[in-house]
C-alpha cells in the first residue's frame, strides 16, 4: 500500500449522514420543544435539569461502549473549559434568550457559531483568513444584519434585542470555548470526556439555579416530562454522541452542511407546532447564513486537502 494510500482517511458515508440526519432533526426540533418547556419551568431550572438528564445518558451510553474512565489529568483545563463555556453558558444564554424570541429565529441567532470561529481562530490561533473564510463571514454578518433589519424590526419592542443578545453573547462565549479546545491535545478519548464535561456543567449551574429561581415555580404535567426527556436525553444526551460518531465518519465539510441544516428543521419545527411565521427577512437571513456555514467549509476542505498534498509530497 502506497503512502498516499494510508494517508486518505477512511469514511462511513451511510453512518455518517445518517447520524447527521439523526442530529439535524433533533437539535432542530430541540428549540420549539425548549419553547414549550419554558411555559412550564424557569429556564435555568430548566437547563439544569436536562443537563441533568443529558449526563446520565451519556455516562450510560460510555459505560455500554467500555470507555467510561476518569479522564487524564492534563485534560482537566480543557474539560472545565468545555463543561462552562460550550455546554453550561451556551446553553443557558440560548435559553434565557429563548424566552424573548420566536424560535425559529433563536435557531438562526444560536447556529451562526461556525461563522465566528474563523476570525477568532485568526486572531487567537493565527490560522490564516483566506478568500473563502473571508466571504463565509461576510455573508455571516450580512444574514445577521438582516435577521436584524431595523427597518423590519419595532423598536419598541425590547425583548427583540434583549433575546437576541443573550444568544449572540451564547455563541461568543461557545466560540471562546472551541479556541480552548482547538488549543489543547486530548490525552483521552472525547466521547469517554463528554459526560464529565457535562457533570462539570450540572455542577456549576445547579447551584446558580437554585439560588436565582424558585422549583416551586415548576409546573409538573405530563406534557412537561416528555419535553425535560427530549431536551435532556436526546438533545444533550444521544445528540452529543452521535454528533461524534458522525465526526469520524464523515469530512469537515458535511459537518457545515449539518450546522445549516439544524436552523432550518428549527423554522419548519417551530410553524408546525408553535405556529411561528417566519418573516422574510429571518428566511433571507437564514440563507445567507446558512451559505456563509458552507463557503467556510468548503473553504476548510480545500485547504485541508491540499496541506495533506503537500504532506505526501513531502514524505514521498
Amino acid at each position: 500500500m502506497s503512502r498516499a494510500n494510508r494517508a486518505t482517511p477512511s469514511y462511513a458515508f451511510g453512518l455518517g449522514y445518517l447520524l447527521l440526519g439523526f442530529t439535524a432533526l433533533a437539535w432542530g426540533l430541540n428549540f420549539p420543544i425548549l419553547k414549550l418547556g419554558l411555559e412550564n419551568s424557569p429556564p435555568l431550572l430548566f437547563t439544569s435539569m436536562r443537563m441533568a438528564l443529558g449526563t446520565l445518558t451519556m455516562f450510560a451510553i460510555a459505560a455500554a461502549m467500555g470507555i467510561l474512565r476518569l479522564p487524564p489529568r492534563a485534560d482537566w483545563p480543557v474539560l472545565f473549559s468545555v463543561g462552562v463555556l460550550q455546554n453550561m453558558a451556551f446553553i443557558s444564554l440560548v435559553t434565557l434568550g429563548l424566552q424573548f424570541l420566536p424560535a425559529g429565529r433563536a435557531a438562526i441567532l444560536a447556529y451562526t457559531t461556525p461563522i465566528w470561529v474563523v476570525p477568532a481562530a485568526a486572531l487567537f490561533l493565527g490560522e490564516r483568513f483566506t478568500a473563502p473564510r473571508a466571504l463565509g463571514v461576510g455573508l455571516g454578518l450580512a444574514g445577521l444584519l438582516t435577521v436584524f433589519n431595523p427597518l423590519s424590526l419595532g423598536w419598541d419592542d425590547s425583548n427583540v434585542f434583549i433575546g437576541g443578545g443573550l444568544i449572540m453573547l451564547a455563541t461568543l462565549v461557545w466560540t471562546a470555548g472551541l479556541i480552548h479546545v482547538r488549543q489543547h491535545h486530548w490525552q483521552g478519548d472525547v466521547l469517554s470526556l463528554i459526560p464529565w464535561q457535562l457533570l462539570v456543567s450540572v455542577a456549576v449551574l445547579t447551584p446558580l439555579a437554585l439560588w436565582f429561581e424558585d422549583p416551586g415555580e415548576i409546573l409538573w404535567q405530563p406534557a412537561f416530562a416528555w419535553q425535560l426527556v427530549f431536551s435532556g436525553a436526546v438533545a444533550s444526551g444521544l445528540c452529543v454522541a452521535a454528533q461524534v460518531a458522525a465526526i469520524r465518519s464523515l469530512p469537515a465539510v458535511s459537518l457545515s452542511v449539518s450546522s445549516a441544516a439544524v436552523p432550518a428543521v428549527g423554522l419548519i419545527t417551530s410553524s408546525l407546532f408553535l405556529h411561528e411565521q417566519a418573516t422574510h427577512t429571518d428566511l433571507i437571513g437564514f440563507a445567507l447564513i446558512a451559505a456563509g456555514i458552507l463557503v467556510v467549509g468548503l473553504g476548510d476542505r480545500r485547504q485541508a486537502l491540499r496541506l495533506r498534498r503537500e504532506a505526501e509530497t513531502t514524505s514521498s
